[in-house]
């Protein structure tokens, strides 16, 4: 009884070890897996939910020079780790968060975004990997990107809206 005592006192150090140890791993795994802002294109979509490995996947099959690999993420992603929504390269949110995206997004064409999900026909591109919400869909690209010159950005959105 004595040793299951001394076992259950000192319960809550190994599970803080434990929890340290793997945030330690995942972060070093992080920066292993990982490529330079300039070599890779991140995707944020503000929906309800997204498969992005699999959405991820299918676009890396085909990358242009100079890009090693795609990163797409659902908008909650920011919190939880250091990268910004300004640094993404495109987005597609819901027509609600346009006004207050105001200037870190830039159409893709025109003067307004894609739209790319209309919640009254059900129509909309992506839907294999993304289930919108109630509202109108638009892509945009992202106005501090790293690929906005390059026409890399472009190139990736395009590739988006055709599958």
């Amino acid at each position: 009884m004595r040793v299951l005592k001394n076992i259950l006192s000192q319960l809550h150090s190994f599970i803080l070890w434990a929890l340290a140890s793997i945030l330690l791993w995942a972060w070093v795994f992080g920066l292993a897996t990982d490529t330079s802002y300039g070599k890779k294109v991140m995707i944020f979509c503000h929906v309800p939910a997204i498969q992005d490995v699999e959405l991820t996947m299918d676009l890396e099959e085909d990358l242009p020079e100079g890009i090693k690999m795609v990163q797409v993420h659902p908008f909650d992603y920011v919190m939880f780790d250091t990268v910004s929504i300004t640094r993404a390269d495109i987005l597609i949110i819901p027509a609600i968060d346009v006004p207050e995206m105001g200037d870190e997004i830039v159409p893709l064409e025109g003067e307004t975004g894609i739209q790319v999900y209309d919640p009254d026909t059900g129509e909309g591109v992506l839907l294999d990997y993304i289930t919108y919400g109630d509202e109108a869909y638009y892509l945009y690209l992202g106005a501090g990107s790293a690929h906005l010159k390059d026409g890399i950005a472009a190139e990736i959105a395009r590739k988006l809206l055709d599958m």
